[in-house]
């Protein structure tokens, strides 16, 4: 017997789960019920070809999620029977009192949050980042995203500046500053992600795909500046010149 669940997905003799030709989802036969398990929402429907990245399934007692996010995972606490999908393209889902993006239970009420961008979000008087971090030690009043479009995961309030939700050590809100010629519109390989940034204490190398910034310990700081050499982005101090944060002595 061949049950079709539709987008490549097919039941075998409620045993085995095929995508296509290929099994899948093996380690949680034991947990799934193969007679109620059912698409019950995808994202097929924004993309132009028609397929699905992001897909729940349910059956009669979990909900599940298979995602280019996330592996094939149960969405914990949620319940079939009042499962909601809020906004499939960000990942948001409701159910049992919960919010969720994709699998990860989200720490707050998503009707009452306030979207500053991409991935800063205010709930009252908290803020997060990427929907399930909440920032710690931050003065809500004074919170700012200096660069909110192109720097999306840099922030700063009075007291501190912030990557990725996470304070930057040591660095100085009043005079922490992006380098000019790095957000002037000149093209660089990388300029929608790797940028300079300095204050009167030390400079910094900021990759906006990576974890952390990189904190660069100049002798001339006062002489770091950056600059575009045949559509590469460099900065540079009186000892050394930095290329993607790597430094080479002049």
């Amino acid at each position: 017997m061949i049950k079709d669940l539709g987008h490549g997905y097919k039941i075998i003799d409620n045993k085995f789960i095929l995508c296509y030709d290929s099994e899948v989802f093996k380690k949680f036969y034991k947990t799934i019920d193969f007679e109620t398990f059912v698409i019950v929402a995808t994202n097929a429907e924004f993309d132009n070809d028609g397929f699905a990245s992001t897909i729940y399934f349910a059956d009669k007692n979990h909900v599940y999620i298979q995602s280019a996010f996330t592996a094939f995972s149960i969405i914990e606490d949620a319940k079939p029977d009042d499962f909601k999908v809020i906004d499939i393209q960000k990942g948001y889902t409701f159910s049992n009192g919960n919010h969720y993006r994709h699998d990860d239970k989200m720490p707050f009420d998503l009707s009452k949050a306030k979207h500053l961008n991409d991935y800063h979000i205010q709930v009252e008087d908290q803020l997060y980042f990427g929907d399930v971090k909440r920032i710690e030690n931050v003065d809500s009043e004074s919170f700012t995203i200096p660069h909110p479009e192109l720097i999306e995961n840099l922030a700063m309030d009075k007291n501190h500046v912030f990557f990725k939700g996470e304070i930057i050590p040591e660095a100085d809100p009043k005079t922490f500053k992006i380098l000019e010629g790095c957000l002037d519109g000149i093209y660089y390989l990388e300029c929608d992600n790797a940028f300079y940034a300095k204050d009167n204490k030390q400079a910094y190398f900021i990759r906006t795909t990576s974890s952390e910034v990189k904190v660069i310990k100049s002798k001339s700081l006062n002489d770091f500046h950056f600059k575009v050499i045949n559509e590469r982005g460099y900065a540079f101090d009186k000892e050394y010149s930095y290329y993607m944060g790597k430094r080479t002595k002049l």
